[in-house]
């Protein structure tokens, strides 16, 4: 993999704050880096006019710039009125946000609705229908940022993530022609899932991907290698398939990130 499609995601980790994550891209010399937007990593009502202008020259001289929706507390689906409408604030912040940085790509999670109501025919119809009111002005707020945005698949866990097959990522694609997709290989796993049909079934819609590892039991973002995700056959399937966007390690132990860029600059 050219080293240039090659990133690193921002974590909320003791002793690391953003500035430590973007020396280490730089140090790795990778081509690209993910910001998430929560709370004491990025918020955007954290950084001062110059840190934003200090993230913008590096998106213009050196490293690709992507933003991650804020993930704590934040749910575009939540059966609460006033929360999933919070939420689609904190997202829409996010892409003014992205766009101010210098940012290309947001990359959000479809939301989810919790395991109580996963019965009811009702709550799943209106989840899902929160889910297209949040695409609908997230988009228009994107192509004024001119900004990409990234649909990612969710991992399996107790509630339901409303994009856990490749079914539905396609389904919301179709409705949503400007709308891209990121394939979390992490997340697939989950479901024991082949990140080669999954890649060929995106076709030309997916410009983002999150490599991690885990055991599929939970989404537990190890370094490459200490779990049994297909990573390796994740990586040959986007190499056929003539995929050009990015790979963003999705690891939060300095260490562990290091020894995986070295595995997939190796493959």
């Amino acid at each position: 993999m050219d080293r240039d499609q090659l990133g690193l995601a921002t974590f909320h980790r003791p002793g690391m704050d953003l500035w430590s994550w973007i020396r280490l891209a730089e140090e790795l010399e990778l081509g690209a880096l993910e910001i998430r937007a929560d709370p004491g990593i990025a918020h955007p009502d954290e950084l001062s006019p110059k840190e934003r202008a200090s993230i913008r020259g590096l998106a213009r001289d050196s490293l690709k710039i992507s933003v991650h929706m804020p993930i704590h507390g934040v749910n575009l689906t939540c059966p609460s009125p006033r929360l999933s409408a919070a939420s689609l604030g904190e997202v829409l912040r996010s892409v003014e946000f992205a766009g101010e940085i210098g940012a290309d790509v947001v990359v959000i999670h479809p939301g989810t609705l919790p395991e109580e109501y996963v019965p009811f025919r009702k709550w799943r119809e209106r989840a899902w229908e929160l889910l297209r009111f949040s695409l609908s002005l997230l988009l228009s707020q994107a192509k004024r940022e001119n900004i990409r945005l990234a649909l990612e698949n969710k991992q399996r866990a107790r509630d339901l993530g409303l994009v856990g097959s490749l079914e539905e990522h396609l389904r919301v694609l179709s409705e949503f022609p400007d709308l891209w997709a990121c394939l979390d290989v992490g997340h697939l796993h989950t479901f024991s899932r082949s990140p080669r049909d999954y890649i060929s079934g995106l076709g030309k819609r997916l410009i983002h991907v999150h490599l991690h590892d885990n055991f599929g039991d939970h989404d537990a973002h190890l370094p490459l290698g200490e779990g049994n995700v297909p990573w390796e056959e994740a990586l040959r399937a986007l190499r056929e398939n003539g995929f050009s966007g990015r790979v963003i390690l999705e690891i939060p132990d300095p260490d562990g990130l290091r020894h995986s860029v070295e595995k997939v600059l190796g493959l």
